[in-house]
């Protein structure tokens, strides 16, 4: 979706209205977001003295009837959201229950809501205990739902208002509450369409969106603004892509919104997902040099840290998210991640445990406590961890790369190969996923597809075999993946395809040097040439052997096999 320059003035506007929309509503995360976005862009010309900004001179509503009813409806209102404010959500919902305006509905649902969520953590008691898990429901659902139904059902295409798109909004995620994601969707698309400023509704239309089919569904039916465009970048960055038309798109929309912390995490976001560690670390230095007071994504800063092996640098960053908040979930997957990297993975676990604690719907915090559980060998827990994270986010690749690792431990091939499938599908140009399904096939002596698998894993490097002659070529190459495709060629009895794959790998010490595997190859090569009584092949490769210091003793054997037969070539 292209980035159209929308009109500068009326995109102020629109922002403050949204900060203030959603703030009534105590709807903070929107809030925060939209007066984040509108504070990054540059600044309009200064208005005659006294003269408010353009937001404060629109009612908050514009329908005359509902702005009536708010007006009448005020005090009870204000009473209710104090009461919010101070975490009495039962009380608020209460001050609310018979008011007739759209805001007050929406406040004394959604209060109803945030108290229904907050029961069912109590319910559930510790993290990964007998309590902890799908059968805790929030049992003001059904109630929020047969208020809101015929509030936001429409017919003949009817749109909905402004504010009743905060109503389909709520609709939208207690039908995601209920698995019902195809009807969740369209609530989220409904409420989005009425009123596009409230990012909520783009992040858990988001969540619906399990793949680029997914998204460009979706777009057929998104109008074509400013935030259908910041959706769409969010959305690819969550499913890994990676690619110059994103970073295009992320450029134009920077220069709409110069300073934007968020969109310079995306930025930062892409890198990391393709493993451009060194240029996603300068960018969250930046940020926090400008802002080192924010924890947003500072989970994923952690984890770049960590892949980087950069403790002190991590340490520090830990050190600064406790003394800003340590009771943010974010906050306590960087110091768990900062235990990872010391091997201290029980403290690392106490840290995770404590983010879900404070946010069971943390999902760094529960992948991370998986990769914790996999070091201490606890694998029916890690599964577990990765269970957890995979229903909250099933475009977490991790989660499911974990959960096949795992039950590849418990030797169930086939669980493992369907989350391999499932990580691959996420991650295709990852060799990493496609390697790990490769093993898997061969573990389930399923050779012909690990022969595909390997290759897979070969093109996703950009130094796949050529495809005329599937055989390789005199590039780089990744010598482990190519002597696991010989091997795949000698378990199905093709000798001669095999010994091009071998060669292709002992090759590969022209670019990597000698290692355990191109020794293992050059030793394969020597038994070939010997069985083929190609006597000078056999002899020079078991001398090299014997020189090089891999598969020494049995490149010694074969040479006193050599001797002893008067085969000795001079």
């Amino acid at each position: 979706m292209a980035t159209e320059l929308p009109d500068i003035p009326k995109l102020h506007e629109a922002l403050q209205l949204a900060t203030l929309k959603c703030s009534e509503r105590c709807v903070y995360q929107g809030a925060k977001w939209a007066a984040e976005l509108l504070t990054s862009m540059a600044p309009l010309p200064a208005t005659p003295t006294g003269e408010l900004p353009p937001a404060y001179l629109h009612p908050l509503s514009t329908n005359k009837t509902e702005a009536a009813l708010e007006a009448q409806e005020f005090s009870q209102y204000l009473l209710a959201k104090s009461y919010f404010d101070v975490k009495e959500y039962d009380r608020c919902s209460h001050v609310l229950e018979k008011c007739l305006s759209r805001k007050a509905v929406f406040l004394h649902l959604y209060s109803k809501y945030i108290a229904g969520e907050k029961r069912k953590d109590e319910a559930s008691e510790m993290v990964l205990g007998p309590l902890d898990g799908a059968g805790t429901q929030n049992k003001e659902i059904s109630y929020i739902m047969s208020v809101l139904q015929p509030k936001v059902d429409r017919k003949d295409g009817e749109k909905l208002s402004e504010d009743e798109s905060f109503l389909a909004w709520l609709y939208g995620i207690c039908l995601l509450k209920q698995k019902n994601e195809t009807a969740a969707r369209d609530a989220l698309i409904s409420s989005v369409i009425a009123y596009p400023y409230n990012w909520s509704a783009w992040q858990d239309l988001a969540s619906t969106v399990d793949s680029l089919q997914d998204l460009n569904n979706i777009l057929q039916r998104l109008p074509n603004n400013i935030m259908s465009n910041l959706f769409v970048l969010s959305t690819n960055q969550e499913l890994y892509q990676t690619t110059e038309p994103i970073h295009s798109q992320l450029t134009d929309l920077l220069v709409i919104f110069p300073t934007s912390s968020w969109l310079k995490t995306q930025r930062a976001l892409l890198y990391y997902h393709a493993r451009d560690f060194e240029e996603a670390d300068q960018i969250f230095d930046s940020l926090l040099a400008v802002d080192p007071y924010r924890l947003d994504y500072l989970d994923h800063y952690s984890n770049i840290l960590y892949v980087m092996e950069r403790r002190p640098k991590l340490g520090f960053i830990a050190q600064l998210a406790l003394t800003t908040d340590r009771f943010r979930p974010e906050t306590n997957c960087v110091v768990g991640n900062f235990y990872s990297l010391k091997s201290e993975h029980e403290k690392a676990v106490q840290c995770f445990r404590r983010a879900l604690t404070l946010d069971k719907t943390c999902l760094s915090a529960w992948t991370l406590m998986g990769h914790e559980y996999v070091e201490m060998k606890n694998t029916h827990a890690a599964i577990e961890a990765y269970r957890r994270a995979v229903d909250i986010n099933r475009k977490d690749y991790r989660a499911w790369y974990g959960l096949g690792l795992s039950y590849e431990v418990l030797e169930m091939h086939y669980y493992a190969l369907f989350y391999f499938q499932r990580a691959a599908a996420l991650r295709p140009y990852d060799s990493q996923m496609w390697q790990a399904m490769g093993q898997c096939y061969d573990r389930m002596n399923r050779p012909s597809e690990a022969i595909r698998s390997f290759k897979r894993a070969l093109v996703t490097l950009n130094k796949s075999p050529s495809t005329s002659k599937d055989e390789p070529e005199a590039r780089s190459f990744d010598p482990q993946i190519l002597h696991q495709i010989a091997i795949m060629y000698e378990k199905l009895r093709q000798s001669k395809e095999a010994a091009k794959w071998m060669e292709a790998c002992m090759a590969e010490e022209e670019n990597v040097g000698v290692t355990t595997v191109t020794g293992q190859a050059r030793m394969w090569l020597a038994r070939w040439a010997f069985v083929n009584q190609n006597w000078a092949r056999a002899q020079e490769l078991a001398n090299l052997l014997c020189q090089d210091g891999q598969e020494v003793e049995e490149a010694k054997a074969l040479v006193r096999d050599l001797r002893s037969r008067g085969l000795e070539v001079a």
